[in-house]
């Protein structure tokens, strides 16, 4: 009886705490014992030999019963879920917002909260759309509730959008968003684009319905095409949230993530379940665990205000958007204006807001890779020569000559091993080749480059033929040079860094 009311108005994060276990244990108690006083005493007339007349019928079977029932019950049913939180020392959960901040496990709170009615501090917020019609008895609000319960760890507030409790009209596609840069339609729409655009992060959630998010959901997002033709300048970042019975939740979550870029974000991720049950998910710990990773990796991006690479689907994106509203800004005015204005017409690194690095080794490199393969096809000999020399012989170990081989050694360079460290190292090689060439190692990269440098911190002076057999590990590099086979001159430190530098 209890737990029946309680499912209707307590979101499930919090039907699963040790509070509100003993909370509605302590009302079913109450709630057995007013049934029992009501059954009681509707016998008395019976266990006294009272007359049986209206009034004495009446007063036993209907007043006295109601007084328990409302006198005693209903007022217990409101205050006493509130007076148990308090005397805990946390703040009471709301339950009749429709829109509301999705609670912790209750006695994380208890830990967190030191005096009573403290609330927590929270410096971030999330705004989740929840397109499921179930609304917060449905699996998807379970979902983003076992997101919830890691984010507000991390000191961050999640606010569940209901798109089912909102008042969202079709779009009729008239365009004028297009012109105009926001529809002319009065309903709850912007309110809610409102909240994601100022939210630190978002979360999109639906459940499958027919193979595609539901109609509520699909609603919500049609109205949204204002946003879809204008890229944000923000880059916060996005989840999606999606469950069938068993087909399609991977592809919708796909969608959902796609959609996240209008308002604004990128996708760390989305979390995905197979149920057809409230709550009978399969593999349900598994679920939580991912849940758990997702939470708090989207709340490093929010904290460390990360960013992730740019991909394909962004290059598709831009790429089509560009070509569209290029093409269409006599009727698209508000989306080219946009455009102009955000200035990513200047390119696509413009609009992610990420640069192409510059190569920092040798464009040569490329072409002597390249004529090494060539001539390696070509002198193939037999298997067990090719074996041998392909086990001896890989990466830059591969260079037939001296020169090649330093050439190609930003190729095999390790810039975890290299740290913070900047310096200069230069070649002298004599013997069968003759030259000066010196490796540039500096933020993390590694650059070639011919002839000698101005201010080399170290110089290494050495036969052709004694630094090839030391690269293919046929000569111990401290042995040879404790018995002079080459010299160093400098800061020799950094000729030990070398193997592990370079491998």
């Amino acid at each position: 009886f209890t737990e029946y009311f309680a499912e209707k108005t307590t979101p499930e994060v919090v039907r699963k705490t040790d509070i509100y276990k003993n909370i509605n244990r302590n009302m079913s108690w109450a709630w057995s014992m007013l049934f029992a006083a009501s059954a009681l005493v509707s016998i008395i007339p019976l266990i006294a030999s009272i007359p049986s007349d209206l009034f004495t019928r009446l007063f036993f079977q209907i007043a006295l019963p109601l007084t328990f029932i409302l006198g005693v019950g209903l007022p217990l049913n409101r205050r006493y879920p509130a007076y148990y939180q308090r005397k805990t020392g946390i703040v009471p959960v709301g339950t009749e917002e429709k829109r509301r901040p999705i609670e912790p496990e209750a006695d994380e709170i208890k830990a967190a909260h030191k005096t009573k009615e403290k609330t927590m501090d929270v410096k971030y917020k999330v705004v989740a759309i929840n397109g499921s019609p179930h609304r917060a008895a449905g699996n998807t609000s379970i979902m983003i509730g076992m997101i919830s319960a890691g984010l507000y760890r991390e000191g961050i507030e999640v606010e569940e959008i209901i798109i089912a409790d909102k008042k969202i009209e079709y779009c009729i596609g008239c365009g004028i968003c297009l012109e105009k840069k926001k529809c002319w339609r009065q309903d709850d729409h912007e309110a809610i684009t409102d909240e994601l655009l100022t939210a630190d992060g978002i979360i999109l959630g639906s459940p499958v319905y027919f193979m595609h998010v539901t109609a509520q959901m699909k609603t919500f997002i049609d109205r949204s095409l204002s946003f879809g033709h204008k890229p944000r300048s923000t880059w916060k970042p996005g989840l999606a949230v999606c469950v069938s019975a068993g087909l399609a939740d991977s592809d919708t979550a796909r969608y959902l993530e796609g959609i996240l870029r209008p308002f604004g974000a990128f996708s760390v991720g989305s979390l995905t379940a197979i149920a057809t049950s409230p709550g009978g998910f399969l593999g349900k710990d598994l679920l939580e665990a991912r849940a758990a990773d997702l939470a708090g990796a989207f709340a490093k991006a929010i904290k460390e205000k990360k960013r992730y690479p740019a991909t394909g689907d962004d290059l598709r994106f831009y790429l089509f958007m560009k070509d569209l509203v290029t093409r269409e800004k006599d009727f698209m005015v508000g989306d080219y204006n946009h455009w102009q204005e955000s200035r990513i017409l200047d390119g696509f690194e413009a609009y992610m807001k990420q640069r192409f690095e510059a190569p920092y080794y040798d464009p040569k490199v490329r072409k002597t890779w390249i004529s090494n393969v060539i001539r390696e096809e070509k002198g193939r000999g037999d298997k067990a020569q090719q074996h041998d020399k392909a086990t001896v012989h890989a990466g830059p170990q591969a260079a037939e000559s001296c020169l090649e081989l330093i050439r190609m050694m930003p190729l095999g360079f390790h810039p975890e091993a290299a740290g913070s460290l900047s310096a200069v190292i230069q070649f002298d090689i004599t013997g069968f080749e003759e030259f000066s060439a010196y490796l540039n190692i500096g933020n993390g990269r590694c650059s070639f480059h011919e002839g000698p440098a101005q201010k080399p911190d170290v110089i290494v002076k050495s036969p052709a033929d004694v630094w090839l057999s030391i690269s293919r590990g046929k000569l111990d590099g401290q042995t040879a040079f404790l018995s002079g086979q080459y010299r160093v001159e400098g800061n020799i430190s950094l000729i030990m860094k070398l193997r592990d530098m370079f491998g």
